[in-house]
Order: C-alpha cells, then sequence, then structure tokens
C-alpha cells in the first residue's frame, strides 16, 4: 500500500491556480505518481501550468452532460487499469482508491487508502491531507466532510505494481 508521507509530493508555493507547474492532482496522487502531475482518468497526464491544464480540461468536457462526464471518468480509469468493485474490500496485490464528484460543475476528486488504514487525498496545489474538511481523520472516504465532491463515484482496486499513463492529455492552444 502507498504510505502516507505528504512532504514527498509537490504542492505550489503561490495559490492562485494560475503559475502552479509542479502541482500534482487528486489521480495522480491515488496513483503514487506524482510524475502525473495533472491527470484524467482515461485521457492521459499534463505537466503544464495549471491555467492551462484546466482551461483545457474545460474545454474537453463543456459539451457533454454532466452524467456522461461521470461516466466517462468511471470507465477512463477501468481503461487506466482500475478496478471498480463495489465494497471497499482489500485484496492482495491493490491497494483501494475512491472517486468523487461536485455536484454541479465537471470536477472530480480521489482518495487513496494508505499503508496506515486510514484514507489520504490531495488537492493539485496543496499537500496531502488525511483529513477532511472539519479536521477530522479519514477512516472512509464516504463519511468525510467534503462539501466540494459530496457524490460518490465508487471504490476501485490499483495493482500495487503501478499504472502507467502517457503524457497525451489534449492541451487546447
Amino acid at each position: 500500500m502507498p504510505q502516507f508521507e505528504p512532504h514527498k509530493w509537490h504542492s505550489c508555493e503561490k495559490h492562485d491556480n494560475q503559475t502552479c507547474v509542479e502541482g500534482v492532482n487528486c489521480y495522480s496522487y491515488t496513483l503514487n505518481h506524482p510524475e502525473y502531475h495533472w491527470a484524467v482518468p482515461g485521457i492521459g497526464f499534463a505537466h503544464v501550468k495549471r491555467k492551462i491544464y484546466a482551461d483545457s480540461f474545460n474545454a474537453y468536457f463543456q459539451n457533454i452532460p454532466l452524467a456522461e462526464f461521470r461516466e466517462q471518468l468511471t470507465k477512463g480509469a477501468a481503461r487506466d487499469g482500475l478496478t471498480k468493485v463495489e465494497n471497499p474490500v482489500e485484496q492482495d496485490g491493490y491497494y483501494l482508491t475512491a472517486l468523487f464528484f461536485a455536484s454541479d460543475k465537471y470536477d472530480f476528486h480521489w482518495y487513496r487508502k494508505d499503508g496506515n488504514g486510514l484514507w489520504s487525498h490531495k488537492d493539485g496545489w496543496q499537500p496531502p491531507s488525511n483529513k477532511d474538511e472539519q479536521g477530522n481523520l479519514i477512516r472512509d472516504p464516504r463519511e468525510a466532510v467534503n462539501s466540494k465532491y459530496p457524490i460518490f463515484g465508487g471504490f476501485f482496486l490499483v495493482p500495487r505494481t503501478g499504472i502507467t499513463l502517457k503524457e497525451d492529455f489534449p492541451l487546447i492552444p
């Protein structure tokens, strides 16, 4: 299982969402690959300034219904090699992750279960945390307070051997 080691992960000095190029989003964090920077399930990753990634992400999904967006990301995670499971039961050779969605916009958030038995997550410019927005340790992400991402998208197993993504997230000019 991944270890909770927040000091090993990129964060940004300026939290302005504009200049950060070394940030790592929640999907890269849940996959335990800081070199993936800004990754999207099924679509690859980009190592660019946060604003370029966000603008490209919004342009990529702008013409589809919100329900389809959620379905695309769930299927994308499976294409990347994650296995969706109904219950958060650990299996040999895998560790657990959980996907959540924003209720009214095209946005997602991932949590992962670490070797200490707690769940952790990472917002793109911030260091990882194993606490929810009220400061409670996360023992089950479904019970964590996260007002930005209230819609549960499912549990997934990630192979401990890792997932390989390509740096081919479509960027807009």
